[in-house]
C-alpha cells in the first residue's frame, strides 16, 4: 500500500457542509498519512475551522472510506492544534460505539 493509493480513496470523501473533496480543501495531504502495515494506517486531518461542528463526522467519513475501499483499520485524528475540541473529536472518531452510531446515522441519511 502506498500513500498515493490512500489519497486516491480520500479524494472521494467530501466535506458534509459543502460538496467539495477533503483533498481539494487541503484537509489531508501526503504528510498526514502514516502506513504502519498493509492493514493499519494513521491519518490526521485539519477541519475547515478550529470550531468545525462536523469535525467528528469528517473523521468518521475518512475512517469508513478507508475501511470500505482498502480494508484497512485506520486511526483517524484531528491534526494537533487544528480543532478547539480536539480531544473530544478524536475520542468520538475512535470509539467503536460512537463511530458505529455516527455511521448508522450517516447511512440512514444517505450520506455514506
Amino acid at each position: 500500500m502506498e500513500k498515493k493509493e490512500i489519497l486516491e480513496v480520500l479524494k472521494e470523501v467530501q466535506d458534509p457542509e459543502m460538496p467539495v473533496s477533503i483533498l481539494e480543501l487541503d484537509m489531508v495531504n501526503e504528510d498526514d498519512i502514516t502506513i504502519e502495515s498493509d492493514k493499519k494506517v494513521k491519518v490526521t486531518f485539519k477541519p475547515t475551522s478550529a470550531m468545525c461542528p462536523m469535525g467528528s463526522v469528517l473523521g468518521v467519513l475518512i475512517k469508513k472510506k478507508l475501511k470500505d475501499a482498502l480494508g484497512v483499520d485506520a486511526e483517524v485524528k484531528v491534526r494537533p492544534g487544528a480543532h478547539m475540541n480536539e480531544e473530544l473529536v478524536n475520542s468520538i472518531i475512535n470509539s467503536k460505539e460512537r463511530y458505529d452510531e455516527i455511521v448508522k446515522r450517516l447511512e440512514d441519511a444517505g450520506l455514506c
